[in-house]
């Protein structure tokens, strides 16, 4: 009988139940929540476990399923002018909100950062870095962006084939599409006890912080993501009529999943589900979901401008509008391009201060709480993959009438 009402309880009422019963368990227990781990860490697993072959898959049938190939091409300029421009959107609210917040005033910089210091990536170089030259090593490396180029390419030219085994495939990638669906669907009947796992880890291992020196840093991130999410809501109402009620209902179950997981490529699969909730059209959603998870990274805009401001605050240099538009640009080829940076946020963050001569000991220092930021950072990088998508979807919607 409890069974039977535990299972007439929407997904999403259980998410959120466990993230928060998470958020009351780290306080409380605080170190003693790495009992939690091998739960999380197997929640986790299984999304990483059918991320890729997903990808794969729902890319092929949604682009098989196109009228030809210039609405691929279409839909791709389309979804990359909105995570260029959204990705700028994100670095000017970090620029305003450090402004005014001042995270950087009276702050020690006692941290130390001994990782390598990599280059600015040209774009030749990222152009390149998409290409894999063995495909099953990009698979077994998790390259998304360079198995979604291949996948893409694939789907492309099943589109030019012969119309008796261009109809032989496309059926045959729509069941083992389905197929992957039904998988995602028994995987997240443990999303409540994995969420709960996840976040009572990060609350235990780094709750102290939050209310340490670092607080106002780590305010002025979320309030960032804050207004990021109030950002894309706005856009989704101009352009698609979607009220922002609406939106987050129906994108509530990525945004507990990416807060909890801090993976986009993992979370994948639940953001696509949100899309085709939101009346995105597969051939849309299949290919612009994962490209975001690769490229676009909003989060990340958020604290790259939200530390440098930080970091001039602490050592006492003005900023001025020259200055800022270097950080833009150089902010936006290290975030678009990440795929041939060495390693993740933090390194990205370290270029980006020796590019500007700034110390990087306050790379130590941030690195300490990153994991916890990392949380709100994800949940805008795919809730800004939804939004473009459901903005794009419905462009392609207009333009087939």
């Amino acid at each position: 009988m409890m069974w039977k009402k535990y299972q007439s309880i929407p997904l999403i009422y259980k998410m959120i139940a466990g993230m928060l019963a998470g958020i009351f368990a780290g306080w409380l227990m605080g170190a003693g929540t790495e009992l939690f781990a091998p739960l999380g860490k197997f929640f986790l697993t299984c999304l990483k476990c059918i991320a890729m072959p997903l990808v794969i898959v729902n890319l092929i049938a949604g682009i098989s399923n196109l009228d030809n190939p210039e609405s691929f091409g279409r839909i791709g300029i389309r979804i990359i002018l909105y995570y260029i421009l959204t990705s700028a959107a994100a670095m000017i609210v970090g620029f305003g909100v450090a402004t005014l917040i001042k995270p950087g005033i009276n702050l020690p910089l006692t941290g130390t950062y001994k990782g390598v210091v990599g280059e600015i990536p040209t774009i030749g170089s990222t152009l390149l870095a998409l290409v894999p030259s063995n495909i099953f090593k990009a698979m077994m490396e998790g390259r998304f962006d360079q198995v979604v180029i291949v996948s893409a390419v694939t789907g492309v030219s099943l589109l030019m084939m012969p119309d008796a085994p261009r109809k032989r495939l496309t059926t045959l990638f729509q069941d083992l599409s389905d197929l992957m669906n039904q998988l995602v669907h028994i995987i997240m009947i443990l999303a409540p006890y994995g969420i709960f796992a996840l976040v009572a880890q990060s609350v235990g291992k780094y709750g102290s912080a939050i209310f340490g020196t670092l607080a106002k840093y780590i305010g002025s991130v979320y309030l960032g993501i804050f207004i990021m999410c109030c950002l894309y809501a706005l856009m989704v109402f101009v352009f698609t009529g979607i009220r922002p009620g609406e939106f987050f209902r129906k994108a509530s179950r990525i945004m507990v999943t990416a807060f909890s997981t801090c993976s986009s490529t993992s979370s994948i699969p639940i953001n696509m589900e949100c899309a085709e909730s939101l009346g995105a059209p597969k051939k849309v959603y299949s290919f612009t979901i994962p490209l975001g998870a690769q490229i676009n990274k909003d989060g990340t805009c958020v604290c790259l401008t939200t530390v440098f401001i930080m970091t001039a605050q602490a050592i006492g240099v003005s900023v001025d509008v020259g200055l800022m538009l270097k950080v833009l640009v150089i902010g936006l080829i290290l975030t678009t391009g990440s795929g041939a940076v060495p390693s993740g946020m933090l390194v990205i963050l370290a270029i980006l201060l020796e590019s500007l001569g700034f110390p990087l000991e306050i790379v130590g220092l941030v690195a300490g709480v990153h994991a916890f930021n990392d949380m709100g950072m994800t949940m805008i990088n795919c809730l800004g993959d939804l939004s473009g998508t459901i903005i794009v979807g419905h462009k392609e919607k207009q333009h087939a009438v």
